[in-house]
């Protein structure tokens, strides 16, 4: 499997051969990287070496695995991921937030027309902010590092948990309804607040999820997103004007009125995917 025109491994110890193959430890970094996050937000519980007879009461043992990706930018990434097919299907939805493309364009058009400025933010490891309900626990693997053999406990919200989109959309909706946010009937992942401006312009804020990416629009987005701060970490701690949300890059243009408006393209996706292919005929001397 190829992305950006890098080979994707499927397994941890495929990812330690391609970094013997490509002279580099890029994919070890990445799953290192991923560890420390989860020790950072106390995903496990060590119990100790691993025997049957020291898996809690109640508790049922699953699997977890690496998942290996490239981002558009060429950064390597490790995703440590439940397997989730071995857990009971909860009787609730399970489903984090995504908004609408449409919904994202009725609301840049409203923001267009309200004169509101759009700020945008990532929340990182989104799904680990939270605490599962599912009394869940694991052998650790190689990946794990020196607690490989021991029984770890899962207690927050690991990816592919069949609960754990449901537990960060719930804990993200709580913290935008203290903020007086309310889902829209059109779109639940699309939240309105009533504002009004110091002219006494009555307008509405929005604020957009799609999983972990936040798109706040109002005259004064970024108070929104420092509440929004104070509750979540933030990737590398940016919050700031977007120019690439839901895949699609944004830039403020003008039209044949000679008005600027905002715009939506697919310009650095193709120009990013066409730079790595092109990079790996070049090496194969294929071009």
């Amino acid at each position: 499997k190829y992305k950006y025109g890098f080979a994707i491994p499927c397994n941890y110890k495929e990812a330690l051969e391609f970094d013997e193959r490509n002279g580099n430890t890029k994919w070890q970094d990445s799953n290192a990287k991923e560890h420390e996050q989860l020790s950072e937000y106390e995903v496990f519980i060590n119990k100790g070496k691993f025997h049957e007879g020291n898996i809690p009461e109640g508790y049922r043992k699953i699997k977890v695995h690496t998942i290996f990706d490239v981002k558009h930018d060429g950064r390597h990434k490790a995703r440590v991921v439940a397997n989730g097919n071995l857990t009971d299907v909860p009787l609730e939805s399970v489903y984090s937030g995504v908004v609408s493309l449409r919904g994202l364009r009725c609301c840049i058009f409203l923001g267009e027309l309200n004169k509101m400025t759009p700020w945008a933010t990532d929340i990182g490891n989104a799904y680990l902010e939270a605490k599962t309900t599912e009394k869940v626990c694991i052998r650790a693997g190689p990946e794990f590092g020196s607690d490989q053999g021991k029984v770890m406990i899962i207690v927050r919200a690991l990816y592919r948990l069949k609960s754990s989109g449901a537990a960060f959309r719930a804990l993200l909706a709580e913290v935008l309804y203290d903020l007086n946010y309310r889902p829209s009937k059109a779109d639940p992942d699309v939240y309105m607040r009533p504002a009004v401006k110091e002219n006494g312009f009555k307008y509405y804020e929005y604020v957009l999820t799609y999983v972990d990416d936040v798109l706040c629009l109002s005259h004064d987005p970024m108070s929104t997103m420092k509440s929004i701060q104070e509750k979540f970490k933030l990737k590398d701690d940016k919050i700031e004007e977007p120019d690439v949300y839901l895949g699609a890059s944004l830039s403020k243009m003008n039209n044949e009125s000679g008005h600027e408006c905002w715009a939506m393209s697919s310009d650095k996706y193709c120009a990013a995917a066409v730079a790595n292919v092109t990079e790996v005929l070049e090496k194969k001397g294929l071009r």
